[in-house]
């Protein structure tokens, strides 16, 4: 009796495992414009619009897909900080549409600044507590601009150890550009 239930077991397991094979790895799956499998995740809630993004999609104009990356604050909040730092940590963990070995760099020039003193740390500290870990781990390199804190009156001291100064915000977002480094 139980070998029976165990061959009745493995012909059902092989069965569903041929289906779903054939079907994940199979050349028309890969190249149909439109994917036929979604995360079970996505199943479950409701969600099936999965989107498969080819790596040469983010390549750049000369064909290569970028690998050093810099992080576009536009906002200049709490949420868009945290939002950055936890796409960081995705990109860094192979998690996300980019990879990267290297720290991505985040240059607070505006008012995210005042996210980072040291006054404003009980209110903030999810938000700081990551981005040490972050740069910790170097998964972000922090850098702040010196002429915007010191229009500002805050001192470098005011901020936590690991954001690193730099004299303008602009120029280091462009040095990095002319260094190979792509927004995301």
């Amino acid at each position: 009796m139980r070998s029976v239930l165990t061959l009745m077991l493995f012909c059902v397991s092989a069965t569903a495992f041929a289906e779903v094979t054939s079907s994940v790895a199979s050349p028309e799956h890969i190249n149909s414009p439109e994917p036929d499998i979604a995360p079970m995740a996505a199943v479950q809630e409701g969600d099936v619009t999965a989107e498969v993004v080819p790596a040469a999609a983010n390549a750049s104009p000369d064909g290569k897909i970028p690998s050093l990356f810099q992080a576009r604050i536009e906002q200049h909040t709490a949420d868009e900080m945290l939002a950055l730092l936890q796409r960081a940590e995705r990109i860094a963990a192979g998690q996300d549409e980019y990879r990267t070995r290297d720290p991505v760099v985040l240059v607070l020039n505006g008012d995210e600044i005042e996210l980072f003193k040291r006054e404003n740390y009980r209110t903030n500290k999810p938000l700081i507590d990551l981005a040490a870990r972050l740069d910790a781990f170097n998964i972000i390199d922090v850098k702040v601009c010196k002429n915007w804190t010191a229009q500002r009156g805050i001192e470098l001291t005011d901020l936590p150890p690991f954001i690193e100064g730099v004299s303008s915000g602009n120029q280091e977002n462009k040095r990095l550009e002319q260094a190979g480094y792509a927004y995301f």
